[in-house]
C-alpha cells in the first residue's frame, strides 16, 4: 500500500504547486497580452489601399532609389513619396515616366538620407527637412535632394495627384527582395556606425530605419611582421575610451596580456609580440581580442561593418612565424569569425635547440 504523505509534506508540496501555478497563470496572460497586442496591430496596421514597389533599395546606406507603377484606374498628372507619418512627412518628388500604349506610367525617385542629429551641424530645423546646397554636407549631384531624418522607424507611402486635384495614396508594402544570396548582402554599411536600411513590418509595411548602432571596436588592419603584429582599429558608436586596454584572451583560459593602445582620435593601434601569447606549446590554440573600457562591457574587435556575408571566407590571412626572445618561433595566423570577429590561433614550432616545445 502506497504511504500517505506526512501533513509537513503534503503543505509543502501544496505551497510549490501552488507557487507554480501562479507562475504559469502569469506568464500565460504575458503571453495571451502579446498576442492581442499583435493580432491587434496586425489588424490595424495598414488601412487603406497599397501597393508593391518595384524597386526599393538603399544600396550605399544613404541614396534612396524608388519605383512603383501607377496604379490601374489612377489618372495621375504628379506623385511624391511620403517618408513618414501622414501627419508631417517628407515628401519627395518623384518622376512620371509613359511605359507606351496601354501600359501604366511609372514613377521613380532618388533621394539622399542622413540622420539629423549626426548632422546637426549643418541643419538648422528640427524633425524631417529637407536641405540643398550649402551646408548640406557633401556636395550633391544637380536636383537630388538630402532629407535629414531623426532616428527611428519612418513608414513609406506615395501619393498620386489626379487631373481633378485629387490626392489619391497608396502604402508600400511587401518590397522585392534584393539579393537573396551571393557573397555580398544588401544591407548598407555606414563606416560612422549609424544605420540606415529598408526594414518592413509584421503587415508587410515598407519603412526606413535609422538609428545608431551599439559601440563596437571595428577592426581596420593587422600588419604581421617577424617579430610582432600591430592591431589597428576604430571606435564606433562611443566617445568615451580614457583607460581603455586591448586584452588577449586565451580560449578555454583566460587573460594573457593586456596592451594599452595608442589613441588617435576614434582610431587605435597597439602592437604584440610572442610573449603576449604567454606559455605555449606545439598543440594549437585560439585567443580573442577584446577592447575593455572601464565601467563598460568588453567589445570582441571585430569586422562587422561591411557587406560582406561570410567574413572568415572571403577576408583570409596568412601564417607568420614571429620570432621570440631565446630563439623561439611561434606561428601565427589571424582569420575571422563567421561572425566577423577576429582570432588568432597560433602554436610553438620550433625552441632554441631545433626541436619542437613540449605539448600544454
Amino acid at each position: 500500500m502506497r504511504q500517505l504523505p506526512s501533513p509537513a509534506n503534503a503543505l509543502r508540496r501544496s505551497k510549490v504547486l501552488r507557487a507554480g501555478y501562479t507562475k504559469g497563470v502569469a506568464a500565460g496572460r504575458a503571453a495571451k497580452s502579446r498576442l492581442n497586442a499583435y493580432v491587434a496591430a496586425r489588424a490595424a496596421a495598414d488601412d487603406g489601399p497599397s501597393i508593391t514597389p518595384q524597386h526599393l533599395s538603399l544600396l550605399d546606406g544613404r541614396t534612396l532609389n524608388v519605383c512603383v507603377l501607377v496604379p490601374e484606374g489612377v489618372d495621375a498628372v504628379a506623385a511624391r513619396l511620403l517618408i513618414g507619418a501622414s501627419s508631417d512627412p517628407a515628401p519627395v518628388p518623384l518622376t512620371l515616366t509613359p511605359r507606351g500604349a496601354g501600359r501604366t506610367p511609372r514613377a521613380t525617385a532618388t533621394a539622399v538620407l542622413d540622420l539629423l542629429d549626426v548632422d546637426a551641424s549643418t541643419h538648422t530645423g528640427t524633425g524631417a527637412g529637407a536641405v540643398t546646397g550649402a551646408g548640406a554636407g557633401s556636395p550633391l549631384p544637380s536636383g537630388l535632394r538630402r532629407f535629414l531624418l531623426a532616428p527611428g522607424d519612418w513608414p513609406l507611402s506615395v501619393e498620386f495627384t489626379t487631373g481633378t486635384g485629387a490626392a489619391e495614396r497608396f502604402a508600400l508594402v511587401d518590397p522585392p527582395t534584393l539579393m537573396p544570396d551571393g557573397p555580398n548582402a544588401p544591407d548598407p554599411v555606414r563606416a560612422d556606425g549609424t544605420y540606415c536600411r529598408v526594414t518592413t513590418t509584421p503587415t508587410g509595411r515598407a519603412r526606413i530605419s535609422l538609428g545608431h548602432d551599439p559601440a563596437a571596436a571595428e577592426l581596420i588592419s593587422i600588419d604581421l611582421g617577424w617579430t610582432d603584429l600591430t592591431l589597428r582599429g576604430r571606435l564606433t558608436g562611443a566617445d568615451e575610451h580614457q583607460g581603455a586596454t586591448v586584452e588577449l584572451r586565451l580560449r578555454g583560459g583566460g587573460v594573457t596580456h593586456r596592451a594599452t593602445p595608442t589613441w588617435s582620435g576614434d582610431r587605435f593601434s597597439c602592437t604584440l609580440d610572442a610573449t603576449a601569447f604567454g606559455a605555449v606549446g606545439t598543440k594549437e590554440q585560439v585567443w580573442d581580442l577584446v577592447l575593455k573600457r572601464p565601467g563598460h562591457k568588453a567589445m570582441r574587435i571585430a569586422r562587422r561593418r561591411t557587406d560582406v556575408r561570410e567574413p572568415k571566407a572571403v577576408y583570409r590571412m596568412p601564417y607568420r612565424l614571429l620570432a621570440a626572445p631565446g630563439g623561439n618561433a611561434f606561428r601565427v595566423n589571424p582569420y575571422y569569425t563567421p561572425a566577423g570577429n577576429l582570432a588568432l590561433r597560433g602554436a610553438l614550432v620550433a625552441t632554441a635547440t631545433g626541436s619542437p616545445g613540449s605539448n600544454r
